[in-house]
């Protein structure tokens, strides 16, 4: 009997099969940087391992809608297929060149800004930059004709397609398993090595280890330039004064303080004691609307956008570690986690753990009455011949906002709240009232732990630092809490500066959080231009007329005197902008608003992008 042979594959597999090539070879050139760079074996394996499985992933979307486009006939599919794949090699092309400039993949930030009309301009490019670019795409879709024409015609060997797709699959799998153990272990080779993936999504494990008892590596051995990965942090080394002083700091940090609370009503000690030490700023914003990134730009003095990089790298800011290697004593305490968000990872990664004091246990304002009684202890505790670094992170003003009874200064506010059966619209009077009770236990804890530093003649050599992590907003445009929009609410906190040589004033002018870091720096006696290791520069050179920059988890906000610009900093979020008024009123034409505002929006590029490799 005779067999009958069995057919070669169909044209579509082969025309795949080469663009799965293709489109690898793509990856690989986004990717050569990193690829030549000197990193373990580990690394340069994990990379390789990833890069073969993304390829298949951005093979698919072609290949899906090649398929269905069949339905309608051999020829349309043929049609699909060829276009669906030459635009996703020139994706993937474009984004090579974007992180190249930029130390960072294609995203929706860049991705709005080369759409509005005249932003590709403003970027560097021309009306030659725009003919090249069409005449590429152009030699593209007649390489995808071409290839097409050749699968269809062109028989090549049998291929085993089932080993193929095991392949793909186990390289797939291994670099899931790999990411997420190495984030466990805080091997570092591997988390930088990801960041040169296009479009790379990660995948941890940190939950179900932490079920399983096994406990997350907080840092691993001492970090070295190499560790960086993408990082370019600081630009240049620091540079500090023979005579540099080394003044005790003291950073006092609320969850959800905004700036209305700072009233002599609702905060007297505070406003007392701004009144009498220190300068109250009344234009501060926070440089995010949620906790992970109101603090990293507290402390680092660069944009949210950064916070994963940092995260990876384990790397803590110039200012800790500055003041670790002139050996300050250190007194931290928190009434929330040092490990989510992971500030044990990022702004005290450099600290030893035995140092990072938490309290969980109870409301909030019973921790944070614990936590000043143990940072008075600290203060009475250490040597009075060295300096120290003072962190309290308090948690009275956190929803749902509790308070002892003799806090009260609201007496109508909502007594059972109760998120499953409160009425939003009908409670949120009663829910802003038990904010602002919260916020005077805040204050009375901050009292006490002033009267205490006075007490014991701190004041004159310790510089002090009291804000908010965020803002909080009540509905006030149609939101309530934070981590949700950049609503002047949730980002507009106070800020008291008080220490040796600062003569007690109110300033007006538009501040940031992002400006903390060079200001404390400045004082420490380095030299470098702020520019060398962040994008604020130091409260007292701040300008009437400069933009401020805020971040969410996956959004960088433009804060400019006249409007404000969110645009998403993943790609998956291409098509989120939202534009508005400086005060959150909306504005009649947005792409008349981003037109204005493509300079500054293309230096807050630059700004997003400084201290990554490659970086401008």
């Amino acid at each position: 009997m005779t067999q009958t042979p069995r057919p070669s594959p169909a044209p579509w597999r082969r025309f795949f099969l080469v663009n799965y090539l293709l489109i690898l070879a793509a990856c690989l050139y986004v990717a050569r940087q990193a690829l030549i760079q000197p990193g373990s074996a580990w690394s340069l394996l994990f990379l390789l391992v990833a890069l073969v499985g993304y390829a298949f992933v951005f093979l698919l979307p072609p290949l899906i809608l090649s398929l269905l486009a069949r339905l309608l006939g051999r020829w349309p599919g043929y049609g699909v297929a060829v276009i669906g794949s030459a635009l996703m090699l020139l994706l993937l092309l474009v984004d090579g060149q974007i992180h190249d400039l930029y130390g960072f993949h294609l995203n929706g930030f860049v991705w709005n800004l080369l759409t509005t009309p005249g932003g590709f301009t403003s970027m560097g490019g021309g009306p030659d930059a725009v003919l090249s670019f069409v005449v590429f795409a152009l030699a593209v879709v007649v390489v995808e004709v071409a290839l097409l024409f050749w699968s269809l015609r062109k028989p090549v060997p049998r291929l085993r397609w089932g080993w193929m797709a095991t392949a793909l699959l186990l390289c797939m799998l291994g670099e899931r398993a790999a990411y997420g153990t190495a984030h466990l272990l805080a091997y570092r080779p591997v988390l930088n090595a990801s960041h040169a993936v296009p479009f790379y999504q990660p995948t941890t494990f940190r939950s179900a280890a932490i079920a399983l008892g096994v406990e997350p590596v907080r840092t691993s051995n001492k970090l070295d330039v190499a560790d960086q990965g993408r990082l370019h942090y600081p630009r240049e080394a620091l540079r500090v004064a023979a005579d540099a002083p080394s003044p005790n700091i003291m950073v006092l940090v609320a969850e959800s303080l905004r700036w209305d609370m700072l009233t002599p009503e609702i905060m007297p000690n505070l406003w007392r004691f701004a009144e009498q030490r220190g300068i109250r700023f009344t234009d501060h914003y926070s440089g995010g609307n949620g906790t992970r990134m109101g603090i990293f730009s507290l402390f680092y003095g660069l944009p949210g956008n950064y916070w994963f990089a940092f995260l990876d790298a384990r790397q803590p800011p110039l200012l800790m570690s500055e003041m670790q290697r002139r050996g300050y004593r250190m007194g931290l305490y928190t009434s929330a986690r040092f490990s989510y968000p992971e500030f044990d990872k990022t702004v005290f990664a450099g600290v030893p753990e035995s140092l990072l004091h938490s309290d969980e246990e109870g409301p909030g304002w019973q921790r944070d009455r614990r936590n000043v009684d143990r940072m008075l202890a600290f203060l009475d505790q250490r040597d009075a011949a060295e300096p120290f670094f003072g962190f309290l992170f308090f948690e009275s003003p956190h929803a749902r906002y509790y308070f002892p009874e003799e806090s009260v200064i609201r007496p109508d506010y909502l007594k059972n709240f109760n998120y499953a059966t409160m009425d939003l619209e009908q409670d949120i009077n009663g829910i802003f009232n038990r904010y602002v009770n919260a916020s005077h236990h805040l204050d009375q804890q901050l009292g006490k732990l002033l009267d205490g530093m006075t007490e014991r003649n701190l004041l004159d050599n310790t510089i002090l630092v009291i804000t908010g992590d965020h803002g909080e907003e009540f509905m006030e445009n149609g939101r309530w809490g934070h981590n949700s929009e950049f609503h002047n609410q949730q980002i507009h906190v106070p800020l008291v500066l008080a220490g040796p040589g600062i003569v007690p004033a109110v300033v007006d002018k538009p501040t940031s959080h992002l400006d903390l870091a060079p200001t404390l720096l400045s004082r420490l006696g380095v030299e470098n231009e702020p520019k060398d290791y962040a994008v604020g520069v130091p409260l007292d050179q701040v300008r009437a007329d400069r933009y401020r920059l805020a971040a969410s988890w996956d959004a960088v906000a433009y804060l400019g005197p006249e409007y404000k610009v969110a645009m998403p900093v993943r790609a998956g979020g291409l098509f989120e902008m939202a534009v508005s008024h400086a005060d959150d009123t909306p504005v009649k034409d947005e792409d008349e608003v981003m037109a204005r505002l493509q300079s500054r929006l293309v230096d807050v590029l630059g700004d997003m992008s400084r201290f990554f490799s490659g970086g401008r």
